[in-house]
């Protein structure tokens, strides 16, 4: 029986990774894994076999990396193995100036093409960058800049799974009830709603772009100016609504817009799914995640990053319930697999292969 440590965080993100490790604990025992989620980094807590650092602890570490590599180096006395879980949001944002002092780093999304890796984007993310040159918009203040993958380094890179093995159905909750959330068995929805189902509202866009950077909120900013100007069509848009409304207008959405925030995939992407509507997200053609759920004109209808297709897509769909209804199956069908009993015995099989490798 291999023993592996998690060092977590008390935190959402945090939580989203650790949450299908606690779902499937037994059956991780079964294939000779003992998983233990910590939050303590004492060194008589995380003794272990594997042990693997969430980034989330020490994210604000990162202005002097010198603390980072000496943390880092103190707990792998504990361990016969490290590994890394890069969680931040983005296919960018990455940290690879650890990579020398640990066996694996596995981040939740990364670049199809990973020599992209080895240069500089403006923004740090390959969406920022885009928004840059091909609209000239620059941020006040540079934010955090990547360092370049070293070639040889890169074999230590892997695929993480990514945010819908999370609680996505309890992330609207209040906090209060989040909290309680964490000390119940975790469990995944075992009601969807019918794409089938009537959907008087045409489109669902409640999105904001409060706290980004230029680079990061013009993308969102330009979304909501443009789907504000479309006319003929019943939105829900701007603004916040209680939880029921925001529940009773995804069950009554044909359609949910979902942009980019500070990564590509967001806990809307899977509400979507959850509630019965077709997504509409910039194209994730570029990125590769786990489980591969983001298949363009099959689960989700893919926008182009200059918004060119932003209205004809919409009123496509709108339009054309066959086409919308089809989509809007498919990725629940998709989702709805992946945190099924067969999901959880391929992300137990995953997990297994991510610690031998």
């Amino acid at each position: 029986m291999k023993k592996v440590v998690i060092l977590s965080h008390n935190s959402r993100i945090a939580d989203f990774t650790v949450y299908p490790l606690r779902k499937n604990r037994r059956w991780l025992r079964e294939r000779g894994y003992h998983v233990k989620v910590v939050y303590n980094p004492d060194p008589q807590v995380v003794e272990a076999d594997i042990l693997c650092l969430s980034s989330v602890c020490i994210r604000k570490w990162w202005s002097r990396p010198e603390r980072v590599f000496r943390f880092v180096e103190q707990l792998k006395r504990h361990c016969n193995r490290f590994v890394y879980f890069d969680e931040f949001d983005s296919t960018g944002v990455t940290h690879f100036e650890i990579l020398p002092h640990v066996d694996r780093y596995l981040k939740k999304q990364l670049l199809k093409d990973r020599g992209l890796y080895t240069r500089s984007f403006y923004g740090d993310r390959i969406f920022t960058d885009f928004y840059h040159r091909r609209f000239a918009v620059s941020d006040d203040t540079p934010g955090h800049q990547s360092k370049p993958l070293d070639p040889a380094l890169a074999h230590k890179v892997g695929l993480l799974w990514h945010i819908g093995l999370g609680d996505m159905a309890g992330d609207i909750l209040p906090p209060w009830v989040k909290r309680i959330r964490r000390h119940l068995p975790p469990s995944y929805p075992a009601a969807f709603t019918s794409p089938e189902t009537d959907r008087p509202i045409d489109f669902m866009f409640r999105g904001n772009h409060a706290g980004y950077r230029n680079t990061a909120r013009f993308h969102r900013e330009k979304m909501l100016e443009l789907l504000s100007g479309i006319p003929g069509l019943h939105a829900a848009m701007q603004g916040r609504v209680s939880i029921s409304q925001y529940k009773q207008e995804m069950r009554s959405a044909k359609l949910v817009v979902s942009p980019f925030g500070w990564g590509e995939i967001g806990v809307r992407d899977f509400e979507a799914w959850l509630y019965g509507a077709a997504l509409l997200k910039p194209n994730m053609s570029h990125l590769e995640t786990w489980p591969d759920l983001f298949i363009a004109g099959t689960t989700y209808y893919p926008i182009k990053w200059d918004f060119s297709n932003l209205e004809s897509g919409i009123r496509e769909l709108v339009e054309n319930r066959e086409m919308r209804t089809r989509l809007a199956a498919d990725g629940q069908a998709a989702y709805r697999a992946s945190v099924s009993a067969e999901g959880m015995e391929r992300f137990c099989d995953r997990f297994v292969q991510l610690m031998e490798q």
